[in-house]
């Protein structure tokens, strides 16, 4: 044993950058490997394209060139390779569940993950996992105190030369290769680009390309000429407010009119699909006969959305904003970065300039995407999440059935006196979808998948969208009843993860989903197909709004149905300048300063309040109004055990008060445990009682 640590310790000083290169070529192999789950792809990727492998390698290189300045050179050695394995890993296990590579935008989601990890593992996969964890930490305190170092103190000078040099070298390296088109900075479609540039360039890149780069041709002339060009005038309507008088027009026969606009509804329902449209299976019966009856009847066409699998924020993003996440960091979601700080023209700030109200409603968390915070950025005046609502039914895999939307959406309606902007956000049809059998008899059956496994979670997918379908013709009805003019956008996010790829499909394109518009102010039938950062400017083209920068921007170009190819690519560099502008240029399109400021999100829009404090023995009980599961009692601060009797009734067990005035509240809390909002303080005297 003394004569193989010798030998190591010896090996370990002689040509230590060879050594790494080599080992750095390895590494790469098997990272592609994994990416590609299958080695014969990684040797073909090789070999056709071995400038972009020999470049993937240069930077797991680079990783290694650290091993200069340190002496325990083959610990680090084994912790940078575990580091790249380890990536290679996750990113095969992401791949099994959904179609997006793991990306840097990925990280900062893992409070997210965290939250949903139970529905997509099991307990003994999170156990397993954490044995692994910890087993490898373990591994890693053995080989720091086992593996030999180097007895000759490094160079640091020449090491940290070496260093700065190869990674100025390697971003020399880039920059050629992104200037002459073999490296890729923007990525349209990111699985493809994983596959052509490989996973260490691509993952890099989504860690520190963020935002939206400077364009070469952003100036304030450049600004003006869109302006002047590109964007359609503004028209002036109103929304039908109560409370204000309206102001009139005189049509063509000078009879004056009162212009008003209806309620828009946008219903984004998650993950939903046609699966009669899936060419490698059949269902027994159509699970989506309302939604297929409503694009016979009503405007419709195939929808562009920005992701597969997963990704709904960024469906919502585009859809709310109508900014193209082309432009942004590979994988990158805008959410978790720049509307974090920043106020975002949208939707929301342009309608309610006309009167309108602007309200989101989504049947799950609503720390989920930072949603409880972001939206504010982008206009709401309220959010209700699931934290605000009772009696939801749960599918196996826990999330909230949708058919409780409708409830929710006419509460809403409701709660205004004139027309609104509802943004709804289903969450039913989440995967992930169980192989195992867990539909005793399914109202649909699936046939043609090759394993029984595939069915289990084809058929559980099927009954979601079904239900989903039913809640669809259950809102429509109620719409129809309702009495208001009402416009409903319905659409899927994107497609669900189930291995969908393009020769499965009837449209073969796996980032299109469906859109119909629903309506009972009798808006002309058309079919057209649409990005989803153009679908807000095509619906507010069609019922005659006129406003937003970029839905005006959209709805210039949607005037026309054919575009030569030299106009398309204007459209688009000219799309850059405008959504770089407004988020990280001078904003000069708004004259140097964004007009709109960031709302004080009301969450939730029945009060929840407070109206009796008792106590019995060591018990408190609270009544008051719209009490949810998600209510909880604070006493003086402090979180108590909370069970929720009824929607008026709260009773805590086992309470002290403090002598003197306890300061009483009623907090929704997410699972996350983030209190979302909270009542006015109720304050309770403190009274001893004295034995009979």
């Amino acid at each position: 044993m003394r004569t193989f640590v010798e030998k190591l310790r010896r090996e370990a000083g002689r040509h230590s950058l060879l050594s790494a290169f080599l080992a750095a070529v390895v590494l790469n192999f098997l990272v592609e490997l994994l990416s590609r789950r299958s080695l014969l792809k990684p040797l073909f990727f090789m070999i056709t394209r071995p400038h972009i492998f020999l470049y993937n390698t240069c930077i797991i290189f680079w990783c290694f060139s650290l091993l200069l300045l340190v002496r325990r050179r083959l610990f680090l050695g084994t912790v940078i390779s575990i580091f790249w394995l380890l990536l290679g890993f996750v990113n095969l296990v992401l791949l099994g569940c959904r179609v997006t590579p793991f990306n840097g935008a990925d990280l900062r989601l893992t409070k997210d993950a965290m939250t949903i990890a139970g529905k997509y593992l099991t307990w003994w996969h999170l156990a397993l996992m954490a044995a692994g964890f910890l087993l490898l930490a373990a591994a890693l305190v053995v080989l720091f105190r086992k593996l030999p170092r180097q007895q000759k103190t490094p160079s640091y000078v020449k090491g940290a030369v070496f260093a700065v040099f190869s990674l100025l070298a390697l971003l020399g390296l880039s920059s050629v290769g992104m200037r002459t088109g073999l490296l890729a900075s923007q990525f349209g479609n990111l699985a493809q680009a994983y596959l052509d540039y490989g996973f260490p360039y691509c993952f890099a890149n989504s860690m520190i390309n963020t935002g939206i780069s400077k364009p070469d041709d952003y100036s304030v002339e450049a600004i003006q000429e869109i302006k002047e060009e590109a964007i359609l005038p503004e028209e002036q309507v109103w929304a039908p407010l109560i409370e204000e008088k309206r102001p009139t027009a005189v049509d063509e026969r000078g009879v004056a009119v009162t212009k008003q606009t209806p309620n828009i509804i946008f219903l984004q329902l998650e993950s939903f699909s046609d699966p009669m449209k899936y060419l490698h299976m059949k269902c027994s019966a159509d699970p989506i006969p309302n939604f297929r009856k409503l694009k016979e009847q009503y405007s419709s066409g195939y929808l562009w959305v920005p992701a597969v699998g997963a990704g709904t924020a960024n469906t919502e993003f585009e859809v709310i904003t109508g900014m193209n996440l082309d432009f942004f960091g590979p994988g990158e979601y805008p959410y978790k970065t720049v509307l974090q700080k920043e106020v975002c023209e949208s939707l929301c700030f342009d309608l309610k300039e006309i009167g309108y109200h602007a309200q989101a409603i989504h049947n799950n968390s609503g720390t989920f995407y930072d949603r409880y915070t972001v939206f504010s950025q982008l206009g709401f005046d309220s959010f209700t999440s699931l934290e605000y609502m009772n009696g939801s039914d749960r599918t196996h895999m826990g999330w909230a059935k949708d058919e409780m939307l409708t409830k929710q959406i006419g509460t809403v309606m409701k709660s205004t006196s004139g027309a609104d902007l509802i943004y709804t956000i289903s969450v039913q049809g989440h995967g992930s979808y169980p192989e195992e059998k867990v539909l005793d008899s399914p109202v649909i059956r699936v046939s043609g998948l090759p394993t029984e496994e595939e069915t289990n979670a084809m058929e559980y997918y099927v009954e979601q969208l079904r239900e989903m379908d039913a809640f669809v013709g259950e809102l429509i009805e109620y719409l129809e009843n309702c009495g208001e003019e009402t416009v409903l956008v319905m659409y899927g996010d994107h497609l669900p993860s189930l291995g969908l790829t393009e020769e499965k499909l009837e449209n073969g394109d796996v980032f299109q989903t469906e859109y119909v518009i629903w309506d009972n102010i009798g808006l002309e039938k058309s079919k057209r197909d649409v990005e989803a950062y153009q679908l807000g400017a095509w619906v507010l083209d069609k019922i005659g709004i006129q406003k937003g920068t970029m839905f005006r921007y959209h709805q210039s170009w949607l005037q026309n149905l054919v575009h030569t190819e030299e106009e398309t690519e204007g459209y688009l560099e000219d799309m850059e300048i405008l959504e770089y502008d407004i988020l990280y240029g001078n904003q000069d399109v708004f004259e140097g300063k964004i007009p709109y400021e960031a709302t004080e999100l009301h969450m939730g829009v029945q009060p929840i309040t407070i109206s009796q404090v008792m106590t019995q023995s060591q018990g408190l009980y609270v009544t008051g109004w719209n009490y949810t599961p998600s209510s909880v009692v604070y006493l003086n601060g402090e979180a108590c055990e909370t069970d929720v009797v009824s929607m008026n009734l709260l009773y805590c067990n086992d309470v002290t008060l403090e002598e003197g005035m306890n300061e009483i509240t009623v907090c929704q809390v997410s699972e996350d445990n983030i209190v979302l909002s909270a009542t006015e303080p109720c304050l309770f005297p403190y009274v001893e009682r004295k034995n009979p």
